[in-house]
């Protein structure tokens, strides 16, 4: 960093003329001559300029008051706290404004970004040069960007008029420099100020110039560097992580996702390194004053947003396929073949779904050694976690290249929707997050249609993210947000899972072809532009109501307004009206907290536009779900129907289709259980229909909208159960029972409960292996089947495991001969580390340490956290944040969570945790990694008021956080402490009687 440090003015050193001067001073009076005088008014003079000119240069930062509100430090000192400030500390960790939009009275056009990075001089650190292109919105006289963590000094910026194509009178002559009043840094909203005396001309182009520097990061965020061992030598390399508000750490910007604007980049980089960006590489030149470096010219960029901006330098291999490239380190090359042969599938269903064509002419994918998420859609360079990315038959478990082909659809389809159209503001990122989680499985629906990705989904998503949103504390999926915190901080299930889930759903209600009319229509006319969801809105009525598919005063806006504006989701309660043929449909929101908070309770439940599908006994029709009818959002609607009131049973909501639980009368309900219970009658109803009355029933109990007797009554059925997608279902909800029951007494009718469940369909499946490799569910059942078994002490299980595991101890070269099935591998180390000793986890961890293949790495690193030896545990959890032992930062949480699946290492991560809470923290720093993620998966199985009381203390004392985050975790506790009461000793009771009766 350079600094300017300022001068002292001594004026002992000016003695011209004093002598007479101080003789003077000890008179009364005194006389001066002419030549003192004239000399003295000029040395006044030269004075007072002199200090004008270093107060404006060097004192701006001393001088300036900043508000209580907001911190603003001078660029000259580098946007950097001086560290002898006297608030130095206070000042070091900044405090976010909430509002941190960007004024609009400057638009940029284009940026030219020219970026120097040392990755082998020891310091990690980069010089860059950026011009922006910028057109004046209004007649203004401030330019107001973004930046963080770069150092700028005040002769590094310079602004200049690029063209005549709009009014003179105020304006400079072209190419004439206009003159800079003031910098700053406003560091609490992250604006980088330029004042100006000459004024910006309402549409008129300037250009600003600015050089900069800063440091390569390890913090996953803006530019950061990674590393990764070949033999004894670390290898470095660099990459980007923008979104959501990162692109600013990287170089002076205007960082909105509103504000496209064309890039074109040139990175100089060690001839040995390999540069990648958005565009192809246009040309490469010699570096003028570095000897071992090279210039690479990328093209001009489409126009897009910031923070979708990337460039990585590496020593990394790549294979090809036509404009498709993989890159990855050269021993995990291969291991990306299979991903380079999803993207042109994933592409051509995309084109044809949308019918708009991919407008870059290429698209590259890098799979970086530390990365903060799954992957980055950046346009024509996409970024990924390796686990992400590779996948290596014959060492990689089969789950692994399903979500690798997930990854990778859900990735190319954010070209479309995100990049080619992107939200205005963060506030609909669902927009994108939402459609891409969508979209992958619809793809994969169209590319692998063997693996029945649209039942998956069901339990997968729409029944995962119910859990959230039935949190008093959720949020709606529409939501303002202001600084990078809250940003960041909704880029969660919500966003991802219920915006998918209500995409699905639009899909279902409006048809497949108006929904695919719609969204080519989108697309198209807003190519290259920012949208609200309104935008998105018209663009589906339109296609709506030219198909006959809407009265003529409804809109979708009307429709998903209520689902996207309002937090939650409903339970529609189905009841018969005695000797009628009425049908009573009556809505509410979904709560967990209904059994306990109802006398609390000050405002109406909101109300929503519903569809409705069912189908009967009769019937049995669960592929038409077209809705029926509406609940127009009241409260109690009615329908008049012979059918369903004839009916032997009905199920509402054909294949989960609609964001919503159904609850029915008792008598219904037996019925359903009556049909689920003939062997020969139950495959009647649909795998994901099964999936959802497990899941309803299961879920209503623990809110208290219906019996648990009645919810496990309905699970006895499971026993001839043999499809993934309802005993998906069933795992979920039994592994809240476990996690509640997990350390009571009664854990063991518990435990008999579910493995008399487990029984038949573990005995059809075993550790014998499907030949069909394609079978993806079967591996799925597999899994969670001999997983949940083990877990509960299933003796076979346990001593299969143990046996495999043995097996590979004693094999010659364990670390490339591996006996192990790789579909079993999750399942035998966690088992043979759960009953083993110090032998089987020193063995693992030694495996860890020496793969060199993510995924195997991955799996090792949760089966460590099986151990039941406390002293292991404490070890574990310390070498994860020793910042040795191989385990990244990205890896933390993953450690944490393997720690605690199992009821041992609940207390052990939360004491760990809480003591080593500062170190944690500086450890972790912006890695992403929040510690609230941590937080949550230390605390799940909490369900005793002792423990929400350290919880709460913990938070208070140490955390000091208030977000929402940490607000559900909160919530979490005290509903599990709540349901303790309320429902402990009835299940108990119930798992005790159905023990008699099968005795």
């Amino acid at each position: 960093m350079v600094t300017h440090p300022h001068e002292n003015l001594n004026m002992d050193a000016v003695r011209t003329g004093n002598s007479a001067l101080l003789t003077s001073q000890r008179r009364s009076g005194y006389t001066i001559s002419r030549g003192t005088l004239i000399l003295a008014v000029a040395f006044f003079l030269c004075t007072l300029v002199t200090v004008a000119v270093l107060i404006y240069n060097f004192a701006t930062c001393d001088k300036l008051i900043p508000a209580e509100d907001e911190n603003i430090v001078c660029t000259t000192v580098h946007l950097k706290h001086k560290g002898n400030d006297t608030n130095a500390t206070a000042l070091a960790v900044p405090h976010h404004e909430r509002d941190v939009r960007l004024p609009r009275s400057i638009k940029p056009l284009k940026y030219n970004i020219s970026l120097e990075p040392y990755l082998f001089e020891g310091n990690f650190t980069f010089d860059g040069e950026v011009q922006i292109n910028i057109v004046a919105v209004e007649d203004c006289y401030n330019i107001t960007m973004h930046a963080v963590d770069l150092n700028i000094s005040k002769n590094d910026v310079s602004i200049r008029r690029a063209s005549s194509n709009g009014p003179t009178a105020a304006a400079a002559a072209e190419g004439t420099e206009l003159r800079i009043r003031k910098q700053y840094l406003q560091e609490a909203k992250q604006f980088f100020v330029i004042e100006l005396y000459d004024k910006l001309v309402q549409s008129t182009e300037y250009v600003i110039n600015i050089k900069f520097s800063g440091l390569i990061q390890d913090t996953l965020q803006g530019f950061y560097r990674s590393s990764y061992q070949v033999g004894n030598e670390t290898r470095w390399l660099a990459s980007t992580q923008f979104q959501a508000t990162d692109a600013r750490r990287a170089f002076p910007c205007f960082d909105e996702p509103a504000l496209k604007a064309k890039f074109a980049l040139n990175i100089a980089r060690p001839k040995q390194l390999s540069t990648i960006s958005n565009m192809p590489r246009a040309r490469t030149r010699k570096h003028d004053t570095l000897p071992d470096y090279e210039w690479d010219y990328f093209a001009e960029s489409v126009p897009m947003s910031t923070y979708l901006v990337a460039y990585s330098i590496s020593d990394f291999s790549h294979l090809s396929n036509g404009t498709f490239s993989v890159w990855a380190r050269h021993d995990a090359i291969q291991s990306a073949s299979y991903a380079l042969s999803m993207v042109p599938k994933a592409l051509k269903f995309f084109e044809d779904f949308f019918r708009i064509p991919y407008p870059l002419p290429k698209i590259d994918m890098i799979a970086l050694p530390d990365f903060a998420s799954g992957a980055m859609e950046n346009w024509g360079l996409i970024t990924y976690r390796e686990t992400s990315m590779l996948f290596e038959k014959g060492v990689s478990a089969s789950t692994y290249k399903q979500r690798v082909a997930t990854v990778v659809a859900h990735e190319v389809a954010h070209q479309w929707f995100g990049n080619l159209v992107t939200p205005t503001w963060w506030s609909d990122i669902w927009l994108n997050e939402g459609f891409a989680s969508y979209m992958e499985y619809e793809s994969l629906n169209s590319i692998e249609p063997d693996w029945h990705v649209m039942d998956q989904f069901v339990v997968n998503t729409l029944q995962n993210v119910f859990q959230l949103d039935a949190m008093s504390s959720s949020h709606k999926i529409s939501i303002e947000v202001g600084n990078p915190e809250e940003i960041n901080e909704i880029f969660d299930r919500i966003s991802y899972d219920k915006g998918s889930t209500l995409i699905r759903m639009m899909g279902h209600f409006l048809t497949s072809p108006v929904f695919r009319k719609g969204l080519h229509n989108y697309l198209k006319e807003l190519s290259y532009r920012s949208a609200e969801q309104d935008d998105l809105w018209h663009f589906l009525t339109l296609a709506a109501k030219s198909e006959g598919l809407l009265d003529r005063n409804a809109t979708v806006k009307d429709i998903m307004d209520t689902w996207t504006l309002q937090v939650g989701f409903p339970v529609v309660q189905v009841t018969k009206h005695p000797n009628t043929n009425v049908i009573r449909l009556e809505q509410q929101r979904f709560v967990y907290k209904k059994f306990h908070n109802t006398a609390n309770v000050t405002q109406e439940d909101p109300l929503w536009w519903i569809p409705i599908t069912y189908t009967t006994a009769e019937e049995l029709d669960f592929e038409n779900t077209r809705p029926i009818t509406w609940i127009p959002r009241s409260k109690i609607y009615e329908i008049e129907s012979r059918n369903l009131s004839a009916a032997d049973w009905f199920i509402f909501n054909i294949q989960q289709s609609g964001y919503y639980r159904v609850n029915y009368e008792i008598q219904n309900w037996q019925a359903i259980m009556d049909h689920l219970m003939d062997v020969k009658k139950f495959r009647q109803i649909s795998p994901s229909n099964r999936a959802q009355l497990i899941d309803d029933a299961m879920n209503l109990a623990r809110g208290g909208y219906l019996s648990y007797n009645l919810a496990l009554n309905l699970t006895r059925y499971l026993i001839h159960e043999d499809d993934t997608t309802a005993w998906k279902a069933a795992m979920n909800a039994f592994n809240f029972l476990d996690a509640m029951f997990g350390s009571m007494g009664e854990y063991d009718v518990f435990k008999r409960y579910l493995l008399k469940l487990l029984d038949n369909v573990y005995n059809q499946l075993g550790f014998s292996e499907s030949k069909n490799e394609n079978n993806m569910l079967e591996h799925f059942k597999r899994a969670e089947i001999l997983n949940m078994a083990c877990h509960l002490g299933h003796r076979q299980c346990i001593a299969e495991s143990v046996r495999h595991f043995q097996n590979w101890m004693q094999v010659p070269n364990p670390d490339t001969n591996n006996p192990i099935s790789p579909d079993l591998r999750s399942i035998v180390y966690c088992t043979a580390i759960a009953f083993g000793t110090e032998g089987e986890w020193d063995f693992a961890f030694e495996r860890f340490k020496k793969s060199s293949v993510s995924t195997e790495k991955e799996i090792l690193l949760s089966a460590l956290g099986c151990s039941r030896e406390p002293w292991i545990i404490s070890r574990f959890l310390k070498y994860s944040i020793s910042g040795e032992d191989d385990i990244r930062k990205q890896d933390v949480y993953r450690v944490f969570m393997g720690v605690t699946s199992n009821v041992v290492g609940q207390k052990i991560a939360f004491d760990f945790m809480h003591t080593n809470w500062e170190y944690m923290k500086a450890y972790l720093s912006n890695a992403m990694l929040t510690y609230n993620m941590v937080l949550e998966v230390v605390t799940k199985r909490f369900n005793t008021k002792y423990q929400f009381a350290d919880l709460e203390a913990f938070i208070k004392n140490e955390l000091k956080d208030s977000s929402r985050s940490v607000e559900q975790i909160l919530e979490h506790v005290q509903d599990n402490v709540n349901w303790m009461d309320q429902n402990y000793k009835i299940i108990a009771e119930w798992l005790r009687n159905e023990a008699r009766r099968s005795e």
